[in-house]
């Protein structure tokens, strides 16, 4: 896991978590804690919405890929 910071829209995360190196299989953690604001934004969303992010000054795009309740987090995948 490597901390991230992500930016998607207005809302800036610096605690974020990216995770694994192959193309189709690297996710993004987005803790709950870090902007609730947020979290309440990405629930309102389906997996199908493209949400356009900015992940270490890099831009992609993220998908929604479940919520993780033990860690209280969104988990996202990147195309």
């Amino acid at each position: 896991m490597t901390k991230t910071s992500v930016k998607i829209g207005t809302f800036e995360i610096d605690d974020a978590e990216l995770q694994g190196t192959d193309p189709g299989e690297r996710t993004l953690i987005i803790p709950c804690k870090s902007d609730p604001d947020l979290c309440m934004q990405l629930d309102a969303w389906d997996a199908d919405t493209s949400i356009p992010a900015v992940l270490n000054g890099e831009h992609s795009v993220l998908y929604r890929k479940h919520y993780d309740n033990d860690a209280d987090a969104w988990v996202m995948r990147l195309a």
